[in-house]
């Protein structure tokens, strides 16, 4: 029996066996969970940072900045004539289109440097490195394909909290495994393999999930709104191109600060989908990272689910 706390007995138990091994990624209870978790964080925060510092906070700063200096209008704060500050607020058609085109590009780059993280948190786990270089590779290599999931997961998402909010929230729940999903299981689609694999043990998932969701919610909302003050301050205090270059600055240092909770969610999302296709498969931080580099792992392998790494030998006398 389980001592996790969200377990459900009714999805049949502990299965018997597989969480003896003491594996870096595949666990059983809450807490072996989240200390997996923590355990990659400590282990790959360098390499993962660094990949996320270039494919994912560096873009959203460019397009942050873009928002800020060329599509940020200058109204007038006496200006009572809605129609004036409508036209005021208006970017033009051309600017519209490249933020739109320069949106589409920043999704694109990070998902797949989120995938070339994941992968490469995998690959340490098990022991292994991958370069900066093969990690890239690897993400853009595989981003094409996920970049259009996540389009359909993002539209999903919109959608739902649109008409009536609920929805929304279980898209957000059901879709979050879908960049593990996307590196280890390349050839199904991510978007219904997350939404199986946290179906299939529904509150146990929704609990490590809810914890994920609520930590990425609170650091943006934090960063975000000291960021806005921040910003607000630099326009109220100093002339409009000091204040921008200064808000450019701000942005800067709110994304980087981004970047500590975001290693943590990709390291919770992954031990997360570890363990939910350890509860159905004999699966380990090896073979997970054999499969998205699409080698074949022996099982009668030591240390492979199924045989397990045998004791030391005793000590000569």
């Amino acid at each position: 029996m389980s001592d996790d706390p969200y377990w459900n007995a009714g999805q049949g138990g502990e299965p018997s066996g597989r969480f003896s091994g003491g594996d870096p990624l595949v666990t059983d209870t809450f807490e072996g969970w989240w200390h997996a978790s923590m355990d990659v964080v400590q282990r790959s925060w360098r390499t993962v940072g660094l990949i996320l510092l270039i494919g994912v906070v560096l873009p959203r700063w460019i397009l942050g900045a873009f928002n800020s200096t060329v599509r940020t209008p200058d109204i007038d704060v006496t200006q009572t004539d809605w129609g004036t500050i409508v036209r005021e607020y208006n970017p033009g058609v051309a600017v519209g289109v490249i933020g739109a085109i320069l949106s589409l590009a920043v999704l694109y780059v990070s998902g797949s440097a989120v995938l070339g993280a994941v992968r490469t948190a995998a690959a340490e786990a098990a022991g292994g490195f991958l370069a900066l270089g093969e990690a890239f590779s690897f993400g853009f290599k595989r981003g094409g394909r996920f970049f259009l999931w996540l389009l359909l997961a993002w539209i999903t998402i919109a959608v739902g909290l649109v008409l009536c909010i609920l929805p929304g929230l279980w898209a957000i729940f059901a879709l979050s495994l879908m960049a593990p999903a996307a590196v280890f299981e390349a050839r199904r689609s991510p978007y219904a393999r997350s939404i199986q694999l946290t179906h299939s043990a529904f509150w146990p998932a929704l609990g490590r999930i809810v914890i994920v969701v609520l930590v990425a919610v609170a650091a943006n909302l934090i960063i975000s709104l000291v960021g806005l003050l921040l910003a607000g301050v630099w326009h109220a205090v100093f002339a409009s191109w000091l204040a921008t270059v200064l808000t450019v600055l701000t942005e800067a240092v709110m994304a980087l600060l981004l970047l500590v909770p975001m290693i943590w969610i990709l390291a919770a999302s992954l031990c997360a989908y570890a363990w939910l296709r350890g509860r159905a498969e004999s699966v380990s931080a090896t073979s997970l990272s054999a499969e998205a580099a699409g080698v074949a792992v022996d099982p009668a392998e030591p240390g492979e689910p199924g045989h397990p790494v045998p004791p030391p030998p005793p000590p000569n006398p």
